[in-house]
């Protein structure tokens, strides 16, 4: 769970595979890293949105600045509200 705007929202951790090849993620942008103060200390973190139509999906984690919250770097979140359950899939 993480706690914004003091709501409780569900979220999700995913990693991506990083690649060294300039091709994009099919339907998932990354916007520009910006420092915020979350629940675990200061990071530098990027909103993630869907291409199509642009609803911001949750973030990716780019620095970390606390020796402790290092293992999240390139890691993502997606708050759990925005997924869509399709094709019967659980």
């Amino acid at each position: 769970m993480i706690v914004t705007g003091g709501i409780a929202v569900p979220t999700a951790v995913l990693t991506w595979p990083t690649t060294t090849t300039s091709s994009p993620r099919v339907n998932v942008g990354c916007g520009p890293a910006e420092e915020r103060v979350l629940l675990t200390g200061l990071h530098a973190v990027a909103d993630i949105h869907c291409e199509n139509c642009k609803t911001t999906l949750g973030w990716k984690y780019e620095q970390a600045f606390e020796s402790s919250q290092k293992y999240k770097e390139g890691k993502y979140i997606i708050e759990l509200n925005h997924m869509i359950k399709d094709n019967g899939w659980d």
